[in-house]
């Protein structure tokens, strides 16, 4: 009681403690508000790696079924194109062979037709010449007034070496030369038109085996880069599910905290609230009480100093204003003209 105002040491540490407590409370709100916003943005995260996965998933599926799918697959349409490419250049192989076959069978026939052409033409000119001889004696003999022969010989048509029987024959055979001939033209013919229909399909066959090439090259290009695509798609899934399983065990890991800051955030705000107010009254009755006041007008007056007998009564006056800048009062009310007292 005889040294310093206790009651100042009392006040100070109240102040401390409402400091403290003002303190808290922000520490709390701050607490709170990182949960919220740690809770949101990482419930938000989540669900873009659900959607990322779900997303990722379809895609997968996708290019899975382009490589895979029994019918429409890259690897189906590649292994149909390799078949039907072995296909064309059997049957190219095929129609050459036959082609060939074909082609042997027709220079045999028309050597063939040509020996007999001219196996008949001279024929023909053999028994030409040779009823002309014929012609030339009986003409000789019809001079001489050969006896006819009996008509018993002619009753059939045949008229033994006549010129008439002669020109039945080369008749004949002339007749054999002709069919023989066209047979060769037709052979001919039919050769062309059996070159022909085989070189258009072979150009066919070559566009399209050229077809099947490109398009198994292009497939196999695509089946490449699909596959890519695939590994890369799948590498991405599982660093997303490792991200989303690291965020669901972040917002476990902090939910039992969180949860305690959510459910008492209230009650120690109002715990605070009234520790605050029972802090604050009990100051007030210190500094309500005469002992307080008296003490507290002391320490004041002490503070004066030199200038207490100026100051006292009205801190406010020209004097005391003077005092403590250590200058006149008119001095002072120079400068300040419209204080009191000056």
């Amino acid at each position: 009681m005889q040294g310093e105002n206790p009651f100042g040491v009392v006040v100070t540490e109240i102040e401390k403690m409402l400091t403290l407590l003002a303190e808290e409370d922000v520490a709390d709100d701050k607490k709170f508000d990182w949960c919220n916003d740690e809770r949101e943005e990482n419930k938000k995260t989540l669900e873009e790696k659900v959607s990322q996965i779900e997303t990722l998933e379809a895609s997968i599926e996708q290019l899975a079924d382009a490589i895979e799918n029994p019918k429409t697959g890259l690897k189906v349409m590649i292994a149909n194109d390799e078949q039907a490419l072995i296909e064309n250049v059997d049957s190219q192989k095929k129609q050459t062979a036959d082609r060939t076959e074909e082609n042997l069978d027709y220079q045999k026939n028309v050597a063939n037709l040509v020996e007999a052409e001219t196996l008949l033409r001279r024929a023909v000119q053999v028994l030409k010449a040779y009823y002309s001889k014929i012609i030339k004696e009986e003409s000789f003999l019809a001079m001489k007034k050969q006896p006819e022969p009996p008509e018993t010989w002619e009753e059939g048509g045949y008229k033994g070496q006549s010129g008439k029987g002669g020109t039945d024959a080369i008749g004949m055979i002339e007749h054999i030369l002709s069919d023989t001939e066209i047979e060769e033209k037709e052979a001919h013919a039919t050769e062309m038109t059996a070159q022909h229909d085989f070189e258009d399909a072979m150009e066919l066959l070559k566009k399209e085996e050229k077809d099947f090439e490109e398009n198994i090259a292009k497939l196999k290009v695509t089946l490449t880069e699909t596959e890519e695509e695939l590994l890369g798609k799948k590498s991405e899934h599982k660093a997303t599910v490792e991200e989303k399983e690291a965020i669901e065990a972040y917002l476990l890991k902090i939910t039992p905290e969180c949860d305690w800051w959510t459910k008492n955030i209230e009650t120690r705000k109002e715990n605070r609230k009234n520790e605050e107010e029972a802090l604050k009254g009990a100051m007030d009755l210190l500094k309500d009480s005469l002992l307080y006041q008296t003490w507290a007008a002391a320490d004041h007056n002490e503070t004066l100093g030199d200038c207490l007998s100026s100051c006292i009564g009205n801190e406010k006056h020209a004097k005391c204003k003077a005092c403590h800048a250590k200058v006149s009062v008119p001095g002072y009310c120079a400068g300040h003209p419209g204080t009191e007292g000056c």
